[in-house]
């Protein structure tokens, strides 16, 4: 079995926890743009604003659907998504044990690498907000290069940019479709980052990040 030297992280809810981060940005702007106006019950808003945001629309149509479904004036629709671009970044927050995990592969000799689909500065603002650019290798962001998960072609950018093969190689992501089974494909193992235990497909499966050293250190036993 080849030994492993190079482990790659998807972002959004792998390394950040991003219904958190969500729900910290919607009570924010409910209060900045008085939208107690327009909707009486916070709590809804903060429902829609996540729900919205975990089916991957483009955030302009985003906010259009939140204006048509809590009839917000229709004047609040640049400010509002100026301002997700702007400072969403700074409610983003990791799961527990995130910075750990990094610093002990780090500290282990492993090349680190990031695939995350997005647009290019909103998924970097996000990196650097969490403060952990710094430990990666190499970050692949889908809209700088025009690729997504789950084409092969972007994992194996991410390889090459890491000068690693897929032998070596760890996938860390919570994406079944996304993350594990295009890596499983191209050769690497995989980590999937769930609660869900009876799910057969990944090489391994857990949902706190600090037992991810340990995982690897078992896949080059």
């Amino acid at each position: 079995m080849s030994t492993i030297d190079t482990i790659i992280f998807d972002l959004d809810q792998t390394l950040l926890d991003k219904n958190q981060s969500l729900i910290n940005f919607a009570k924010y702007q409910y209060e900045r743009f008085a939208l107690h106006t327009f909707i009486a019950d916070r709590d809804e808003f903060i429902a829609k604003f996540t729900e919205l945001n975990n089916r991957l629309l483009p955030k302009e149509d985003v906010y259009h659907e939140l204006i048509g479904f809590f009839k917000i004036e229709d004047a609040l629709f640049s400010p509002l998504l100026n301002d997700l671009n702007n400072h969403f970044h700074q409610y983003s927050v990791g799961f527990p044990g995130m910075n750990e995990m990094l610093l002990s592969l780090k500290q282990r000799g492993y090349k680190l690498g990031m695939i995350t689909n997005g647009r290019e500065f909103y998924q970097r603002n996000k990196v650097n907000a969490l403060g952990i650019m710094e430990l990666f290798d190499d970050i692949v962001i889908s809209g700088a290069v025009n690729l997504r998960k789950h084409d092969h072609a972007i994992f194996q950018l991410s390889l090459s940019n890491l000068s690693s093969s897929s032998a070596q190689s760890v996938f860390v992501g919570d994406n079944l479709k996304a993350d594990i089974i295009p890596a499983n494909e191209l050769g690497m193992r995989t980590i999937l980052k769930s609660n869900d235990h009876s799910i057969k497909y990944p090489d391994a499966i857990c949902h706190d990040l600090r037992e991810i050293p340990a995982i690897i250190h078992r896949f080059s036993a």
